[in-house]
């Protein structure tokens, strides 16, 4: 459905190109503040976007940068709309009212969010908005020591929230044996993966799928009951729409609970809530 080209800023402003002349690779940087990187970024975005256009490619390709100070970010996209304004932008980090203008699909780290009235606005502009988790935060996370019910959790936070959707770093970049070591040089274990290799799933992917089929679920429900006009599936709706405003019990993030028990005790209540709601709609 989409395609993102990283990335105008890789870490360090480090680029390699081959050079003409030697036949050898140089490596430079070029910070996006600088002239070096308007030049030749502008020079490959006139390939690109010719390329892009020529596949009927360029509608749906965004140019994503990762993670970078504001100022970093703004620079790139500066050159980048200088170029053309038709060029579309994906940017995960910490969430800048500055940026959200700019930004057509932003995925922010948990930690550093909008608030629901940002939120509703970008949804107005017909952006797209969703969060993400990686080596942070502690919890609620997929780490192998993670408890499971945290996996799950993730879909209703998203429902929860309103955002469109949930980014997960990373899927399968397993260390040296997954299987017998799950441990990171950096990171914590499983940080980088949720499935194992030869196929094999896990608990926490497991019950992260659970959360994504709870997250459709609410969203075909809500759908299906506004259109049906039934009073009763309405009612459920409404009692659903509250329910689900207690799941984010603080907007401030480090000041939320999430124990493991009180997840447990709230996917319940919920997953009771959507299947007497699934009963009551008119078939």
């Amino acid at each position: 459905e989409a395609i993102t080209v990283y990335t105008p800023v890789p870490w360090g402003f480090r680029f390699r190109y081959m050079d003409g002349s030697s036949g050898r690779y140089i490596y430079e940087e070029w910070p996006p503040d600088s002239e070096k990187f308007r030049k030749n970024w502008s020079l490959f975005l006139d390939d690109l976007e010719v390329h892009l256009k020529s596949k009927s490619w360029f509608e749906k390709t965004y140019l994503g940068i990762n993670e970078n100070p504001l100022d970093v970010t703004l620079s790139a996209i500066k050159v980048i709309k200088e170029h053309s304004k038709e060029w579309k932008i994906t940017y995960a980090g910490n969430w800048h009212a500055e940026l959200s203008p700019l930004v057509d699909d932003y995925s922010c780290i948990i930690e550093s969010e909008p608030d629901i009235a940002g939120l509703k606005e970008r949804k107005g502009k017909g952006f797209t908005t969703t969060f993400y988790i990686c080596c942070t935060p502690p919890r609620p996370n997929t780490f192998v020591f993670s408890p499971p019910v945290e996996s799950r959790y993730l879909g209703w936070y998203t429902a929860a929230f309103g955002y469109d959707g949930f980014l997960r770093w990373a899927y399968d970049a397993w260390p040296a044996d997954p299987v017998r070591d799950a441990r990171h040089t950096a990171w914590p274990a499983g940080d980088c993966y949720v499935v194992y290799p030869g196929g094999n799933s896990s608990i926490r992917f497991e019950k992260l799928r659970e959360g994504i089929a709870d997250y459709e679920k609410i969203m075909i429900l809500r759908n299906l009951a506004r259109k049906s006009g039934n009073e009763k599936a309405l009612k459920s709706i409404s009692e659903l729409e509250s329910f689900l405003s207690t799941i984010i019990d603080n907007p401030d993030y480090y000041k939320r609970n999430y124990d493991s028990e009180r997840l447990t005790t709230l996917l319940e209540e919920g997953r009771f809530l959507i299947n007497r709601l699934s009963k009551e709609l008119p078939r």
